[in-house]
């Protein structure tokens, strides 16, 4: 069973999002991109495509991070996407999707 791109866009507030590859992205779903006249959104580009794959916009609020083997999360260093980042995401990609508790915090070291 996969995930709709109709049935997405509905989350309200900031959601996690966890790919097939054990990334996992935290963020604000972007609806409408087309009526954010502020930010740069996604290029319109005409062109005929075999697989009509779909795709979410996501502003992120933390740093991409990535699941280890160990079930740690852990900022992917260097870094893969930063907070504030939009990027976009195929559907078809998204292993689970769930509400964010916020961005993990840094260790300090003593």
């Amino acid at each position: 069973m996969g995930f709709k791109k109709d049935e997405l866009l509905g989350c309200v507030g900031t959601v996690n999002i966890l790919l097939d590859d054990r990334v996992v992205l935290q963020g604000q779903i972007i609806k409408n991109c087309e009526d954010d006249r502020k930010k740069d959104c996604q290029p319109q580009v005409n062109v005929e495509v075999e697989s009509e794959n779909e795709f979410i916009t996501l502003e992120l609020t933390c740093d991409a991070l990535v699941i280890r083997d160990n079930a740690d999360l852990e900022v992917i260093s260097p870094t893969l996407f930063q907070e504030g980042d939009r990027v976009r995401i195929n559907v078809s990609e998204i292993s689970a999707i769930g509400p964010s508790h916020g961005c993990p915090e840094e260790e300090e070291e003593v």
